[in-house]
């Protein structure tokens, strides 16, 4: 494996990371929440679908910290145990409890939980990260922002088997994604659920992979260039365009590829970041899984009280889903990833995480 990233000295945390991880998932919120106003509220209020494009972000994220944060298990012999030790434990319990939650919510609810109908097989599925027809024959798990999470996991498995097998990382998984990419422009709508992978969002990991080899090699963008890539990236991600569904690896992803590593790039030139945001991006995946518990409530209350102002649901919608995801990470999410690494003597990375998002 002398192709792939090495142990390194001092392993550099990429602060500017956290920042956009933070960023992605209130991009996400704010979308829905947009949703939630225009749904329960106005139809005429006009929906924020570019935030969804926070998606994209996520995923290039996550293909950089999965190489950033195994530099130290690629030679070693039970190093893909431990990667997979870690990936589980910290996105597997909190979402676990996310679908349990869920699903009691559509046992005991009719008309507070919209879009969901309840099949024992698509919860089996969805505990199980499987790709699952729902009621309405879309490919959706319980919680529906869980489909990102279906994509995380399968390229964990990828990752893990290309650490338990010793062969070159990036030969490997993007030997897998490339085509899986390439299925998507034949992929049709009556095809079997697995067929949820033939999507272009598959090479967004791998973006981030090459992001992150670029950086381990110390070939970071020089300032100006970096400066230009972002504002240019950022206009490609919120732009008034819309890839056709299943293609947004294309202008989105390519700009969500050069957002982070312009990011990465100007590392050295951040100032510090107050506590707040870096308690936010770490919350990030808690605030991802559980605003759409917790966004939806606002304009049902607003609604109740007559006071239809789609502006002032969605504001309270980000701020009370940015709290409430907070203390879900705070007193629920940190102590049980904590308490799991423990017992499996599996220690947290020492860089940023990605969430799996939206």
């Amino acid at each position: 494996m002398s192709t792939q990233p090495g142990s390194i000295r001092g392993v550099r945390k990429y602060r500017g990371l956290q920042i956009l991880r933070l960023t992605a998932a209130c991009m996400v919120l704010l979308t829905h929440s947009t949703f939630y106003a225009s749904e329960r509220l106005d139809p005429a209020f006009p929906v924020w679908g570019k935030g969804a494009t926070g998606v994209e972000i996520f995923f290039v994220l996550s293909g950089f910290v999965m190489v950033y944060s195994s530099t130290g298990l690629v030679d070693l012999a039970g190093g893909w145990k431990a990667f997979a030790e870690r990936r589980i434990v910290r996105i597997v319990p909190i979402y676990w409890i996310a679908t349990s939650l869920k699903i009691l919510a559509i046992l005991v609810t009719t008309g507070l939980v919209l879009h969901t109908h309840l099949l024992f097989r698509q919860a089996l599925e969805s505990y199980l990260f499987i790709p699952a027809r729902g009621f309405a024959g879309d490919i959706t798990p319980i919680v529906g922002v869980g489909w990102t999470l279906n994509f995380e996991m399968f390229f964990y498995l990828l990752f893990t088997l290309a650490l338990l097998f010793r062969v070159n990382i990036y030969k490997f998984v993007g030997a897998i994604l490339i085509p899986l990419a390439l299925g998507a422009f034949l992929r049709r709508a009556d095809w079997p659920p697995i067929a949820f992978y033939l999507d272009t969002r598959v090479l967004l990991f791998f973006y981030g992979m090459i992001v992150a080899r670029l950086c381990l090699s110390g070939k970071h963008l020089p300032r100006i260039p970096a400066i230009l890539l972002l504002c240019l990236s950022a206009v490609g991600l919120v732009g008034p365009w819309q890839s056709p569904r299943g293609f947004h690896a294309l202008p989105e992803g390519i700009s969500a590829l050069f957002l982070v590593y312009s990011i990465a790039s100007l590392e050295d030139l951040l100032p510090r970041i107050p506590s707040i945001i870096l308690f936010g991006a770490d919350a990030s995946y808690a605030i991802y899984l559980f605003h759409p518990f917790i966004a939806p409530a606002v304009p049902v209350a607003l609604f109740r009280l007559h006071l239809l102002h789609p502006w002032l649901s969605v504001a309270c919608s980000v701020i009370l889903a940015l709290a409430g995801g907070g203390l879900i990470h705070l007193y629920i999410e940190a102590p049980l990833n904590a308490w799991l690494r423990n017992r499996l003597h599996c220690p947290g990375t020492k860089v940023v995480h990605a969430a799996a998002a939206a």
